[in-house]
């Protein structure tokens, strides 16, 4: 039996998983993002391990006996966050998370004095990433970044609980612009010009190989047995990928939760910088994935649900599901928390546009449901050069509980949408077959394979037809816009 623990942004997810890679029982536990100013998003790492630890009773609880036959743990978890500890291991403040773009001005600094360093670190650097949080950390809070002893990424906390460690993977490293993408280690020359030479970085393994055993304390608290092995894991996209076997350059995968990502894998290294692309190390080794990195995915379909005054998204989307014949006449913008992939525009807001009298709720939700869609073409074009497009993608994420959406996405982006099942668990089991990896040192072909397909969503050609000029209204509309957006706008 293994664990897959998925921490999210949202909610962390809990996997046990036997031998023949079924899901015997899961879970999750939510918690909040804290935004104590215009564009910050921070959240309390001991949270995340209350929520882990919380999860685990509960397992243990309803499941003791395959508990009992666990034999490694593996970690995913949102990327480039930047949790700093003190020489005791204890936070020096709140962990700052992808979606924060107080890093603007660093970023853009970084850009502009260490060009060498955009195909280094495999991107252009952006406020997400952990390296400029970290600049902009020694410039605005000194005496908090001088008590800071160790970084570590929000799974590798985690990590740290369950046995002690300060080790993370490559490709969670791959999203600090910290790491020489290429030679699979930490960069030198990106560490000090991000003033993080005095950190104490973690130790980087490939996704597969072991970091440490659980604590036995914790082991007999959650009825597992000794020497509990915990697998290196990886970042929540890569992760994803290995969760639902889309490995391969034919492969793709679009991720659609909190945030969205559109994914090709690679095996060979090749930045695709000026597109604004990511290319990141994967969690199998000699194998790099380039990334279309949206800010802004199911989180839209949240914030309407409460601007809305609290209508279940689910019931929202089948509303509109009943109704729905062709394009809806509104447009919108989804750039809630600004956007990456292919904008770089982290002051850029939402929108809609064309309401009148008339305007239903339904409207306003087919609205931001296609402008997810229109991004996720939009990402999806980005990564595209020549001939290099995926036959199908799989989808995953909560996103990919919905029908509806699933069907939208194939006809405005043209392409074989596959949903697995256990498509919404996919970084958690993805998390798991790399602690089996870990253990048992198989082949990966053996174990990383595609999950049984539990529906295909044609492209319906007429629809297609009909988005083309709406796609070209959306980039039209974020063009006109994204000059009127200040830093203050939230």
């Amino acid at each position: 039996m293994y664990i897959g623990i998925d921490l999210g942004t949202s909610a962390v997810k809990i996997v046990l998983v036997n031998q023949d890679q079924v899901v015997v029982a899961s879970m999750d536990r939510p918690f909040a993002t804290d935004r104590p100013k215009p564009g910050w998003a921070e959240q309390n790492p001991g949270v995340w391990f209350e929520m882990v630890a919380a999860g685990l009773d509960e397992l243990a609880s309803k499941n003791g006996n395959q508990m009992a036959q666990v034999s490694s743990i593996g970690l995913s978890g949102q990327m480039h966050g930047a949790v700093l500890l003190d020489k005791y291991d204890a936070p020096v403040r709140p962990a700052i998370l992808w979606n924060d773009s107080r890093s603007a001005a660093e970023a853009f600094e970084l850009n502009q004095k260490y060009p060498e360093l955009i195909e280094t670190a495999g991107v252009r650097a952006m406020p997400g990433f952990t390296g400029p949080k970290l600049l902009w950390l020694s410039r605005n809070e000194p005496d908090t970044f001088t008590s800071a002893s160790y970084l570590l990424f929000p799974k590798d906390y985690l990590r740290l609980q369950l046995c002690g460690e300060r080790s993370t993977d490559v490709s969670d490293a791959a999203g600090s612009w910290l790491l020489d993408q290429r030679n699979r280690s930490w960069s030198n020359k990106s560490i000090m010009a991000c003033a993080a030479e005095r950190l104490t970085l973690p130790e980087v393994f490939e996704s597969a190989q072991p970091t440490g055993t659980l604590d036995p304390i914790l082991a007999k608290k959650w009825a597992l047995p000794h020497g509990v092995i915990i697998a290196a894991g990886a970042g929540d996209v890569a992760s994803g990928c290995v969760g639902v076997g889309a490995v391969d350059d034919q492969h793709g995968l679009i991720s659609l939760g909190t945030s969205a990502q559109v994914v090709v894998s690679s095996g060979t290294f090749q930045p695709q910088t000026e597109n604004l692309v990511h290319t990141f190390c994967h969690a199998l080794p000699d194998r790099w994935f380039n990334m279309a990195a949206l800010l802004n995915g199911t989180s839209v379909l949240d914030a309407l649900s409460r601007w809305t005054g609290g209508t279940k998204v689910g019931s929202m989307i089948t509303n509109v599901e009943k109704r729905f014949d062709r394009p809806g006449r509104l447009l919108a913008l989804p750039y809630l928390s600004g956007e990456r992939t292919p904008h770089n525009d982290s002051e850029i807001r939402g929108a809609i546009v064309g309401l009148r009298h008339s305007s239903t709720t339904e409207d306003i939700t087919l609205a931001f449901l296609e402008s997810i869609a229109f991004s996720l073409a939009d990402g999806l074009a980005a990564l595209e050069v020549g001939d290099n497009r995926p036959a199908k993608m799989a989808l995953i994420g909560g996103g990919s509980k919905s029908a509806f959406l699933s069907g939208l996405i194939a006809s405005i982006l043209n392409i074989q949408i596959v949903k697995h099942t256990g498509a919404e668990l996919g970084p958690a089991l993805g998390a798991a077959r790399l602690a089996r990896l870990a253990l048992t040192g198989e082949n990966f072909s053996e174990v990383v394979t595609p999950l049984p397909i539990q529906r295909v969503f044609e492209p319906n050609a007429n629809l297609h037809q009909q988005y083309g000029p709406r796609l070209k209204e959306f980039q039209r509309l974020y063009k006109a816009l994204r000059d009127d957006f200040g830093s203050d706008s939230v």
